[in-house]
């Protein structure tokens, strides 16, 4: 079940309220004989994260279907998504366990879809979070959020001064819609993010004239499924110097001759540019949409291998 973004209810008498978690979406089967846990986009990570089968072994051979997300968290208790990156472009299994011993990862399980064969998934939200309390105690590197009704704009403010990404508000009678994006769930943001595809590349000036400048990035419209890659403007501030190593050896074998953004960017743009097969998704924070679609003072903060750039639109708003 998806959210759509939006800013804090002004009835939220009806309405349950969470911390919005900045990390990877992880549904998963656990407590069974086989542990299994995709990202959004059907990806296997149960490699990636072994932090998960001690929660398997908690549940004592119960399964249960469980949705929430992958973070890993700064000396303060907060989400960082840079701080993530690693961890999902891991490739190897010493690569997982040199990072792992480096610190885990936490999974924070925000809702209950299934206990063993009995969907749970008409239940009103407030019924699935009690249950998924009575079910999980949290443990070493897993966490069942804490939520409260109304309150949201008080929470909203404490998340700000926190220096947290938003919270989520959820309809408290609202049953769980798989597969579907709804506004009985609200994202509020206090700064603006979303994934954008990268469909371009420029060379840096100055110090970083060896390497990466700016990412051309793009989405697509959400109201036409397989519509053309539409032009979101650059991100070229927020890369540290691995990142910009690693967006340049991921993007060069990409390389094509054609433009894939329809229209295309601004000619005097294209002149300095090296197309890509739009193959990467980014994560971007920026202040505003601009009248023309492009993000204003968008600042890179990482890719993600759990998203199908081809279901990469323009958030919706309520």
């Amino acid at each position: 079940m998806k959210a759509v973004a939006g800013e804090v209810p002004a009835d939220d008498d009806g309405w349950a309220f969470e911390i919005k978690w900045d990390g990877m979406r992880v549904t998963s089967i656990l407590g069974g004989d086989e542990p299994v846990a995709v990202s959004t986009n059907g990806r296997d990570v149960l490699g990636r994260f072994p932090e998960l089968r001690p929660l398997s072994d908690h549940l004592h051979g119960h399964p249960v279907t469980l949705d929430g997300e992958i973070v890993v968290l700064d000396d303060r208790g907060r989400s960082d998504f840079g701080r993530l990156q690693p961890r999902m472009q891991a490739g190897s299994d010493a690569a997982v366990a040199r990072l792992l011993a480096e610190g885990p990862a936490t999974y924070v399980v925000f809702d209950l879809l299934a206990i063993g064969d009995l969907p749970t998934v008409e239940l009103p939200y407030l019924e699935r979070r009690r249950l998924l309390a009575d079910l999980l105690q949290d443990g070493p590197t897993w966490r069942v959020p804490e939520h409260r009704v109304g309150g949201g704009h008080d929470l909203f403010e404490a998340a700000a001064r926190a220096g947290l990404e938003g919270i989520m508000a959820k309809r408290i009678d609202s049953p769980y819609l798989p597969g579907r994006r709804s506004s009985s769930w609200r994202k509020c943001k206090i700064r603006q993010r979303q994934e954008l595809v990268v469909g371009g590349w420029t060379r840096g000036d100055g110090a970083r004239g060896s390497t990466l400048g700016a990412l051309h990035v793009g989405y697509h419209d959400p109201a036409s499924p397989g519509s053309p890659l539409r032009y979101a403007g650059r991100v070229g501030s927020g890369f540290t110097d691995a990142a910009l190593d690693r967006l340049v050896a991921q993007l060069e074998p990409l390389e094509v001759d054609e433009c894939p953004f329809d229209p295309p960017p601004p000619a005097e743009l294209a002149r300095t540019s090296r197309w890509v097969r739009p193959e990467l998704v980014a994560e971007v924070a920026f202040a505003n949409w601009t009248d023309a679609g492009n993000v204003r003072a968008p600042v890179y903060l990482g890719l993600r291998d759990d998203r199908d750039p081809a279901t990469v639109v323009r958030e919706p708003t309520p």
